[in-house]
């Protein structure tokens, strides 16, 4: 993004994106500043642009987003699953109308094209993420609304057919993971990773591993709905309605796709637990708390179902990209690159909130689930 795009933002820019905002009119901006923020994983880049305005009855603050998105490749096509257009064109369709009631997406006022592999989304502002600590209830209602959402795929309304949404990658993400599967077991003997795969994690996951192609087949018989695909804490805020009943904020669609039953909450509970420290003796009560809400939504919208398809899915997507795909990918690529770095130069630290204890927590319990998915799948199939 060039500097001079910036500088051109002015008051005949700005000035009809702000009266959408405010939904008055007559607002003409007396001041204005701008602020960058911090945009996500996306690689977007955003900035809030604040002030305030006169309108005919008074002087009112306004407070915007400005989301950049921009072309990582030249190669990128449609069906990469982060495609750089997905969340621009998602808000052109129809498809982010007809939500639940107290599921909440931010408003877009203006898209504009700056070049042929950049656009500009000016969107609603939620205010700041707040940085407390969420309840486990949270992210039962949080579940529920979710729920509402995919349901109602299920009961009537059509899937989407645009060719630009995601879909289902499970299957890629284990082909891709092929020849990483088996330096885990050595890797569990470096001091890098000893304490990360400990507790038997990596013969756990070689253990699992042969048992790819049956939960796989099992997941590909489950019906498809539309989901969000990126639905963890980091992208997701918590209000509430006029008569105080609590809503979810949910924001940066560029994951939005297809997605088998129960792969919603996948990064509802394991991308959240890689950004968020809890206790490790309540994982599994987030696990269960997740999973309540998530069919109680699906019963909001009508779903009367056998909720084991739901459980099903969940644990064994949970398993397959997150229990086996996801650290034979990961792990060996950045054993390759610590073993190319200079001599005495210190090794990354490996990100997580909760440390290593909570990572192999997480991991070992997601490798439980893909236990509990091979007892499911004789009553799915």
């Amino acid at each position: 993004m060039s500097n001079n795009y910036m500088d051109s933002i002015d008051l005949t820019t700005l000035t009809p994106i702000v009266r959408d905002a405010l939904q008055d009119e007559s607002a003409d901006i007396t001041n204005w500043s701008r602020q960058p923020i911090e945009g996500g994983l996306s690689g977007a880049t955003v900035h809030r642009f604040q002030g305030q305005a006169q309108t005919a009855k008074a002087l009112k603050p306004w407070s915007i987003i400005l989301k950049i998105i921009s072309k990582a490749s030249a190669s990128q096509a449609v069906t990469d699953g982060e495609f750089w257009q997905r969340e621009k064109l998602l808000y052109q369709s129809d498809l982010l109308t007809g939500l639940p009631q107290d599921l909440i997406v931010p408003s877009c006022y203006h898209i504009a094209q700056q070049s042929n592999n950049e656009y500009w989304l000016w969107l609603e502002d939620m205010g700041a993420e707040s940085d407390e600590e969420w309840p486990l209830k949270q992210y039962t209602i949080v579940a529920r609304h979710l729920g509402q959402m995919n349901g109602a795929y299920l009961v009537g309304r059509p899937l989407p057919n645009h060719d630009w949404l995601s879909q289902p990658d499970t299957r890629q993400r284990l082909v891709a993971s092929e020849s990483g599967i088996i330096e885990l077991p050595k890797l569990s003997h470096t001091p890098y990773f000893a304490e990360l795969l400990g507790d038997n994690r990596a013969e756990r996951i070689m253990s699992l591993w042969p048992e790819r192609g049956r939960l796989l087949a099992g997941v590909e018989q489950l019906p498809q709905t539309f989901c969000h695909g990126d639905a963890f804490r980091r992208n997701l805020m918590v209000r509430h309605s006029a008569n105080g009943r609590p809503q979810t904020v949910i924001m940066d669609w560029e994951a939005a796709g297809l997605q088998f039953l129960g792969g919603e909450l996948v990064s509802l509970f394991a991308a959240t637990l890689a950004f968020v420290a809890i206790d490790i003796d309540r994982i599994a009560e987030l696990d269960g708390l997740i999973f309540s809400g998530y069919v109680a939504g699906l019963r909001d919208a009508g779903w009367e179902g056998d909720e084991r398809m739901v459980r099903f899915g969940f644990t064994a997507l949970s398993a397959l990209q997150v229990g086996i795909a996801e650290p034979a990918t990961k792990m060996p690529n950045i054993a390759r690159r610590i073993a190319a770095l200079p001599p005495g130069v210190e090794p990354p630290q490996l990100l997580n909130p909760g440390g290593p204890k909570q990572a192999v927590a997480v991991g070992n319990h997601i490798l439980n689930m893909g236990e509990e998915a091979l007892g499911l799948l004789r009553d799915v199939t």
